[in-house]
């Protein structure tokens, strides 16, 4: 019977420097701890059996952590090269829909009748893995930097970023960016998924949870699967996100191409731009009430509005076909033509798309024309066969009263459909409120805030009353209290007490170790600042000072430190 090795503890390795890591985040921990200050993550923590066991060891090599992420497809575990010493993302497939682990040994073996689904899908999964390995050398694309063949099954190395998601990205910058900012951030990108298309390889899952920002702002490209895992009704299960998943994914029957992730890139930049997730693929084949991004936004140009809506049309064949094309039309307007594209093929098509679009214009003028002869004609006949009664014209009063009570509805339902106010409003109110959270995305920025109570909102964006159609985003800028507090005393209290008092005023600390023969072991000799004193919950730190032979606890409110003094009063440093 096949064994893999598992870790003692099972929930923590060692770095062949002997560095205790935490099963998390990969992230050393303190000696003699078995909770990470860095992610929380505790030793023993439970996990499903479905999965890899944290400290399980694969090819010798890499050292498995928690799952990370997963979908239809398989799972994707935090781990360590321990011939590399670093930080890597290892994939499984393990497509649970159709496969299963055996507990006693972890290989994976496909459920019964669908060893021919696992077979294929696996065959897809080890040639989009080949497939990516080769293209290390294009930017923008998370590397792939091994794969092999381990229980009965296929693993995937890639490099470990440190990066953000695009969705949590644009939470912390108020839900949306401009087209300048935009434009700097997604250029880049477009070219890369213009040469992965060159090679002949579709992404299928382009969306703000697979675009990764990192900390220069450039953009990278993750979350690749097997064609299977992107339609709707595969053998493995669909893996689709809502609003950028293109309407051809949802039947088995629809031809997908460069055109399926012209509409995914096209839904991210409606997002970005508009601070709104885009109406579903799928709701849109029955029922397409897109609204044109610069009518959400008005900042965004009118080219840049037009070319996002063209990338999203239903219809795939009266969709912009691919991403040159798709570039083109988003730099078309005399913008800086920092071209990273092969740009005159798009620029052709471009000329064609603007003589198309006069002729239309000037068929259209003469057709209206037309008409209005037509009408005027058909007026003066009757006029003068006296089919018109003179009594009538109080009619045109009555039909302006009409509308303008229409418009009276509108303008009403306009201001009901707008942003409520939430200022003044308990947070966990609104976020409880069925009729808020149906309506809207909420991302929450907590501060400190001198005029309102903890966990009241105090500010958002955007103000009330801003129409707001398919579920968009409102920032809710909301109090933690007052930032000041009195400084409690602690002279003479134990370590454990001191820094359960100072974590649950929110306060940082650390602890300063010093020689003093005079001293108690084991309390706190002195505090910096002192008893009394105002304290700053966001700026402070505060010093304790406790004998150099005292048993010390590391922890503390937002990361604590021990120091050693080698004093007995150093108050003059304080």
């Amino acid at each position: 019977m096949k064994q893999h090795k598992i870790l003692s503890g099972a929930c923590n390795g060692m770095t062949p420097n002997n560095v205790k890591l935490c099963m998390g985040c990969m992230n050393p921990l303190p000696e003699g701890e078995d909770k990470c200050p860095h992610c929380g993550y505790q030793e023993g923590m439970p996990y499903s059996m479905t999965y890899l066991r944290p400290g399980t060891v694969l090819k010798e090599r890499y050292l498995i952590g928690k799952v990370v992420d997963k979908n239809s497809e398989g799972a994707t575990y935090i781990a360590y090269d321990q011939t590399e010493d670093k930080k890597v993302l290892v994939r499984e497939f393990m497509p649970e829909q159709i496969a299963e682990r055996n507990e006693s040994n972890q290989c994976i073996r496909p459920k019964a009748g669908y060893e021919r689904q696992f077979k294929t899908a696996l065959s897809d999964f080890v040639e989009l893995s080949r497939q990516l390995l080769a293209l290390n050398k294009i930017s923008g694309i998370v590397p792939v930097l091994d794969r092999f063949v381990d229980n009965d099954t296929v693993y995937v190395v890639y490099r470990f970023l440190r990066t953000l998601k695009l969705s949590d990205f644009l939470q912390r910058n108020g839900g949306e960016l401009t087209w300048s900012q935009t434009k700097k951030m997604f250029l880049p990108l477009l070219n890369t998924l213009s040469q992965l298309h060159k090679k002949g390889i579709l992404h299928r899952g382009i969306s703000p949870e697979t675009i990764r920002v990192d900390q220069d702002n450039k953009l990278w490209l993750a979350g690749f699967c097997i064609a299977d895992t992107r339609t709707e009704g595969g053998d493995v299960g669909a893996a689709l996100f809502e609003g950028y998943a293109a309407p051809e994914q949802y039947s088995l029957s629809s031809w997908q191409g460069t055109w399926t992730d012209v509409y995914g890139i096209s839904a991210v930049l409606y997002r970005t731009l508009t601070g709104t997730r885009p109406a579903d693929g799928n709701s849109r084949r029955i029922s397409d009430d897109l609204c044109p991004p610069n009518e959400l936004n008005r900042k965004i140009p009118a080219n840049i509005s037009d070319a996002i809506f063209t990338g999203m049309i239903v219809p795939n064949e009266k969709r912009v076909q691919n991403i040159d094309e798709f570039t083109g039309l988003l730099l078309e307007e005399g913008d800086t033509h920092t071209a990273i594209f092969e740009s005159s093929k798009v620029n052709l098509e471009v000329k064609k798309k603007k003589n198309q679009s006069r002729k239309v214009r000037v068929a259209v003028w003469a057709m209206g024309i037309t008409l209005l002869i037509l009408l005027g004609v058909m007026f003066w006949v009757l006029y003068t066969l006296g089919i018109f009664d003179k009594k009538e014209t109080s009619r045109p009063s009555q039909t302006i009263s009409y509308l303008d009570e229409q418009s009276a509805v509108t303008n009403s339902a306009i201001s009901a459909d707008g942003v409520p106010d939430f200022v003044g409003k308990d947070i966990d109110a609104i976020k409880n409120d069925p009729a808020y959270v149906d309506r809207f995305e909420f991302i929450e920025k907590e501060d400190y805030n001198e005029e309102y109570s903890k966990n009241i909102v105090y500010d958002q964006e955007p103000a009330k009353g801003t129409p707001m159609p398919n579920k968009g985003y409102v920032t809710l800028y909301v109090s933690k209290g007052s930032e000041m507090v009195s400084m409690p005393g602690l002279k003479g209290s134990t370590l454990e007490f001191a820094t359960k008092t100072l974590t649950e005023n929110e306060l940082k600390y650390e602890v300063i170790n010093i020689v003093d023969a005079s001293a108690e072991p084991g309390l706190i000799i002195r505090t910096y600042p002192a008893e009394g004193e105002m304290v700053s919950k966001k700026t402070s730190t505060v010093y304790l000072y406790i004998k150099e032979d005292s048993v010390v606890s590391s922890g503390s409110f937002n990361g604590g430190a021990v120091g050693v003094r080698d004093d007995n009063d150093d108050d003059d440093d304080e």
